[in-house]
This record gives structure tokens, C-alpha cells and sequence, in this order.
């Protein structure tokens, strides 16, 4: 993949994804990233997984419905898809080629993560169903949050308010399972997924997430050893701080649509997970019933262990 260094200046579109556990924290740094470059004058688009457009946001109802029990491995594999390849091409796709900033909320990474490794299913045809679905874009950057937790701990932060949705339904098992997936797909992946390990304090993982990117950012350089820069995420509870939302049931007309603003237009036009469509967290997975527990629906994924086989 090509270096990019991207300035206020610059046409070039810039794709950061954003990936980790329940509970990690990721739709704060999306939002705290945003407004920043906003302020340097970026147009920055963001998004969550699923979701994003009018057709995946009522795809996003469908697949995290804990009532959709009865839901196939299979079927869920492919409702993301679909609402992949749609925000790809009447979002993603346009917003890079007029040189915006596009941060997401979960992407094909996600896939891997609970699909492959957390529900079992075969990773060269989930790969496959990626591909055809990302049409060849690829993210610029990944930041990996990692909480350094138990996922029993990322659930309770994840469901605290609102409850479990079919995703965090799917049991500690699962999650941990997931977890491993995304530190193994930083291993193979490491110029690309940068891990940022989450600090007791926002203001230091904002810091770590804004290292990992000043390559691509250049201006960064000169605000990562400034503490009073990042200081403001440890005094404040950003507005749009609530989940509603992301259990399947947007609210109102066309929730959760693309959120996209130039130097920071609309209001500040800071990202919420569920105010404005602006980067909402997004869900890869969903239980098979209140019995399952996380466990797949078949065995092909391993039970525990550090690897599971399918994530390198």
C-alpha cells in the first residue's frame, strides 16, 4: 500500500478504520479524531458498520434484533455484506475520490474477527464475500482499541445502559474469541492495523491513536507531546455519548444515514454513536438463541486457545 501524507490541503481521500472487543471505546476516538480535523479544515465523513445508508441502517435493525433467534451463520454473513457493498459504493467510494476523510466504525476486519473466528465459518469464502463486497477499496489505516480486559468486562461496558443486542448476547466465549482474532490480524498486518492499547485516561489513548496516524497526518507530530491538546476527552461527556441506536432499532426516518461535514460545519458536526448517523458503533455478530451462548453453530471454529486457526 502506497505511504499517504495528507495535509489541510490535500485532494487525496484518507480511509481509517477503527476495530476492537465490545466496550472498547472506539466511537469516542472516532469522534475526538473528527472534530480535530475538522478544525484543520478536512471534510471527514463518518460512519459505522452496519449501517450508514438508508438500506443498511434497516439491514442493522434486522441482523442485531435479538428477537431474529432463529438468524443463520450464513444469513448473517451475508446481510453484512450487503450493507457493506452498499455504503462502499453510495458512500465510502465518493467521499474518497473527492478527497474527503472517511473514519468507520468496524469494516471487513470485523468480518474476519466475529465470522470467521467467532461463528466458524469458512475464512477463503468470507474472504471472497469481502472482497466482492469492499470492490477494492481498503482501509489507509486501521487503529485496533484493545482494552487489555477480559471481554466479560468489554460486554458489561458495552450493555451497561441499554442491554445486550444478538451481537453481545453471544456469550464470553465468543468475545474472547473475537478478541484474539483482531490481535491476530495485527500480527499479519502490522503496517497497516496499529494496536492502541486504551489508558485508564481518555486523553492518553486519544494520544496513542493520534501517533499511529501522524504518518499519514503530518500536523500530528506537533500535537502528541502537548497533554492540554487531548486534555479536554478527561473534562468533558461528549454530546451523542448515549447507544441508542445501535441495537437494531434506529430512531427515527433514516437514523444512522452518513454524516459528513467540511471544517467543521453543521453544528461542530462532532460524530455520536447514535445522534446524526455519526459513527455509531457498529456489530459483527449476534447470538443463535438465548441457549447459545456464543457458541457457533457448528464446530469448525476452535474452542479457546490463544489462535483460532483461521486469522492468519
Amino acid at each position: 500500500m502506497n505511504q499517504k501524507h495528507c495535509d489541510t490541503n490535500t485532494s487525496e481521500g484518507v480511509f481509517i478504520t477503527f476495530e476492537g472487543g465490545e466496550g472498547a471505546g472506539k466511537t469516542t476516538h472516532i469522534r475526538f479524531l473528527a472534530e480535530k480535523l475538522r478544525a484543520r479544515g478536512r471534510e471527514v465523513v463518518c460512519l459505522r458498520e452496519p449501517g450508514g445508508t438508508d438500506i443498511g441502517e434497516k439491514l442493522r435493525a434486522i441482523v442485531l434484533d435479538p428477537a431474529n433467534k432463529v438468524m443463520a451463520d450464513e444469513t448473517e454473513l451475508l446481510v453484512y455484506e450487503a450493507a457493506r457493498a452498499q455504503i462502499v459504493a453510495e458512500v465510502i467510494r465518493p467521499a474518497l475520490a473527492r478527497g474527503a476523510v472517511v473514519l468507520c466504525d468496524r469494516f471487513a476486519d470485523s468480518t474476519i474477527a466475529y465470522q470467521v473466528c467467532g461463528r466458524g465459518l469458512p475464512r477463503a469464502f468470507v474472504e471472497q464475500a469481502n472482497a466482492f463486497a469492499c470492490q477494492g477499496i481498503t482501509p489507509d489505516r486501521t487503529i485496533l482499541l484493545v482494552t487489555g480486559g477480559s471481554a466479560r468486562k468489554g460486554l458489561a461496558r458495552a450493555t451497561h445502559r441499554l442491554g445486550a443486542d444478538r451481537l453481545e448476547q453471544a456469550g464470553e466465549e465468543f468475545h474472547t474469541r473475537v478478541n484474539e482474532a483482531f490481535l491476530e490480524l495485527a500480527e499479519a498486518h502490522p503496517e497497516r492495523i496499529r494496536v492502541v492499547r486504551s489508558a485508564e485516561q481518555k486523553a492518553k489513548t486519544a494520544e496513542r491513536v493520534f501517533r499511529e496516524l501522524a504518518d499519514l497526518f503530518p500536523w500530528m507530530n506537533d500535537v502528541v507531546d502537548d497533554p492540554a491538546f487531548f486534555q479536554q476527552l478527561n473534562r468533558r461527556r461528549p454530546s451523542g455519548h448515549s447507544n441508542s441506536g445501535r441495537k437494531g432499532q434506529p430512531s427515527g426516518k433514516g437514523a444512522q444515514k452518513a454524516h459528513h461535514t467540511k471544517g467543521g460545519a453543521k453544528g461542530g458536526g462532532t460524530p455520536g454513536k447514535a445522534a446524526q448517523g455519526n459513527g455509531s458503533q457498529g456489530t459483527h455478530g449476534g447470538a443463535r438463541g438465548n441457549d447459545a451462548h456464543g457458541a457457533p453453530k457448528n464446530t469448525r471454529g476452535s474452542e479457546g486457545g490463544r489462535s483460532c486457526g483461521r486469522c492468519l
